[in-house]
């Protein structure tokens, strides 16, 4: 690193200056003086050399060198340069501020005191050098950490989109029921999953994941999750060839794989599996520690479905309970992440305190679904978010699997509150014809 200098800058070296230089520089001892450079306000704007060795710089101004002035004082300051100014006919006292980084030196003050006011300078100087080797470092890691965020948004992104081709593409068209889907990540990946399966021409099958944890080690447990569901298998003895398997029989299964898995991270996760008999309507349900799901019944009283099941990969041989259900035309069923008890405020007029609190609003926002078309709930449950303060910084993911049983009505029910809804001024739900 080169040595810093004290730079005198004149517009035109007289023997007055070099009288006034060395007086006040005689009150400098000679061992701790800076090396001091003379030079010309040209030679110094011409030889960047010396504006990177200048630590302090004393400019001596006559009444011939205000027109070069600013350009040097530009330089100056552009690199943090402390400077005293000494000019003739000077009427501000010494150590008066000109400007930013600029002190008056009057040329009749004691020698002493534009000496001392040198020395502050120097002092000031050396903090500055340090300050600014500081921020060229710190520049420099932040344009290494620019790069690395970078690097890591555009693996995110990879990791979504890796994400998203886990995901069905369509729902399966079927006459007698719906499928619908409400899925919104935290983040670029989301720890929650999906499927709805065609197992035969007579069964569906249809389930919701939620793996403990967010962000990537989340999202790539999910994928594991929906490539271990195993839903049938061979079976020679069937007359079909094959057996569908039991939900509870497949959680089962999925939790030993989650269990045995050889790796020291602990791999948690909770679902939700159904499956639904298309002739029948009869719909067998398994839980492992997941939200209960919520049966809307298009007549009669909601239900909400309690099989019982703990966490997948927590205890290995854990057994698990199907409930089976039967469905009938208009009724809905509902499967649902656990984001939802922070989506909604409480109702107790406390919001901005219970800010962040779980809650159970969700609850009756859910039963207030029944009471909406069952073809467009989840473009309604959608607004609904929307509409909530801090929904564009949700705190967890939030997804649902909607099944409906159709009805001949509901088509033309749906079409009636599409229309509904954009005579009264709101986000249309849909298509509103």
């Amino acid at each position: 690193m080169p040595i810093k200098t004290l730079t005198i800058l004149e517009s035109h070296p007289t023997a007055q200056s070099a009288f006034l230089t060395n007086g006040v520089l005689s009150y400098w001892h000679s061992e701790e003086r800076p090396e001091v450079v003379n030079l010309t306000i040209d030679q110094f704007s011409e030889n960047r050399q010396y504006r990177e060795r200048t630590a302090v710089a004393w400019i001596i101004l006559d009444q011939f060198g205000a027109a070069k002035f600013s350009n040097v004082v530009a330089k100056l300051q552009e690199l943090h340069i402390p400077i005293m100014l000494t000019r003739t006919h000077e009427v501000a006292g010494a150590g008066s501020a000109y400007q930013q980084g600029i002190v008056i030196g009057p040329p009749g003050s004691p020698p002493a005191a534009l000496c001392a006011i040198l020395r502050t300078l120097w002092c000031q100087g050396e903090v500055l050098d340090h300050l600014q080797s500081e921020i060229r470092y710190l520049q420099a890691h932040q344009g290494g950490l620019c790069d690395q965020m970078g690097k890591i948004d555009e693996e995110l992104r990879l990791a979504a989109q890796l994400q998203r081709e886990f995901l069905p593409r369509t729902m399966p068209e079927l006459p007698e029921m719906d499928f619908q889907i409400l899925f919104r990540p935290a983040s670029y990946v989301s720890g929650d999953i999906y499927d709805v399966i065609r197992l035969d021409e007579d069964h569906i099958g249809f389930f919701l994941a939620d793996a403990v944890g967010h962000g990537v080690p989340a999202a790539l447990m999910t994928m594991y999750i929906k490539r271990s569901l195993r839903t049938k298998e061979i079976d020679p003895d069937s007359d079909r060839g094959y057996r569908i398997i039991k939900p509870s029989e497949s959680l089962a299964r999925l939790n030993v794989d989650l269990a045995n898995q050889p790796t020291e991270q602990i791999r948690f996760a909770t679902a939700v599996y159904g499956v639904i008999n298309r002739k029948t309507l009869e719909c067998t349900i398994s839980r492992a520690g997941h939200p209960l799901p919520l049966l809307l019944r298009h007549k009669g009283e909601p239900e909400w479905l309690d099989p019982e099941g703990a966490m997948l990969g927590i205890i290995e041989d854990e057994v698990y309970e199907d409930q089976t259900v039967q469905l009938y035309p208009g009724d809905r069923l509902m499967f649902y992440s656990d984001g939802f008890e922070l989506s909604f405020p409480d109702g107790d007029g406390n919001d901005d305190q219970n800010q962040g609190l779980a809650n159970t609003q969700y609850e009756q926002e859910f039963l207030n679904l029944a009471r909406v078309p069952a073809e467009v709930a989840m473009e309604h449950l959608a607004m609904k978010l929307d509409n909530q303060s801090g929904s564009l910084h949700q705190r967890d993911d939030l997804s649902v699997v909607w099944l409906t049983i159709r009805d001949k009505q509901s088509a033309e029910v749906a079409a009636e509150f599409a229309r509904n809804q954009a005579m009264l001024g709101n986000v249309p739900l849909s298509e509103a014809g």
